[in-house]
Order: structure tokens, then sequence, then C-alpha cells
């Protein structure tokens, strides 16, 4: 009885496979190429979109300190005229009661003078 031999070796089928496997996938490693660049591109545009949002946030948080920046100064100049008109009104209260102190004493001479003026006559 002789049967057929059959090669149930691993080396014979691995290397019909691997002809066949190079054929049948070399469109699958040109196309895979074609997958490469375009995950080369998604990654570039998330690089380019992460590049655009730290941007964005950049010149968000640099208007925020220029508002905070402008608000902090209109207070500054706000405070400075609240002082200088309150210097000024002060300025002004004093000077009136100096004003009202020099006429008190002006009229103290006055009177006194003619008081004066009085007793020079009597006599």
């Amino acid at each position: 009885m002789s049967a057929t031999a059959k090669s149930n070796s691993p080396i014979a089928s691995a290397a019909t496979e691997s002809r066949d496997w190079t054929k049948a996938s070399t469109p699958e490693l040109q196309s895979g190429s074609e997958d490469k660049s375009d995950v080369l591109d998604a990654k570039a545009k998330e690089r380019r979109r992460h590049k655009q949002v730290k941007r964005e946030e950049k010149q968000r948080r640099e208007e925020a300190e220029r508002r905070a920046r402008e608000e902090a100064e209109a207070r500054a100049r706000e405070e400075a005229e609240r002082a200088k008109a309150e210097a000024e009104c002060q300025a002004r209260e004093q000077a009136e009661k100096e004003r009202a102190e020099v006429q008190r004493r002006a009229a103290e001479v006055v009177a006194r003078q003619r008081a004066m003026a009085q007793e020079v006559l009597k006599k």
C-alpha cells in the first residue's frame, strides 16, 4: 500500500503562503502608505488645530489682562480725580474759614478803633 506522500511540513506551506502573502498584500502595503500619509496629515492638522487653540487662548488671556489693566487704570484715574476734587473742596472750605476769620478780626479792629475814637471824642 503505497500512499501518496503528503507534505504536512510547515516549511512548505509557509513558503507558499509567504509568496501568496506578498502578492496579495502589495496593494495593501501601498494603500497602507496612503493610510500612513493620511495619519500624518491628520496628526499635522491636529497639531495645527492645537496650536491655533493655544494661540486663541493666549489672545483671550492677553485681552483679559489688557482689559483688567485698563479698568485698573480707569479706577486709579477716577480715584485720583475724586481725591483731587476732595482736596480742592477742603482747600476752598479752609480758605473760606480763613477769610471769615480775617473778616471777624477786621471787624474787631474796626470796633476797637471806633471805641477808641469815641473815647477820644468824649475827652
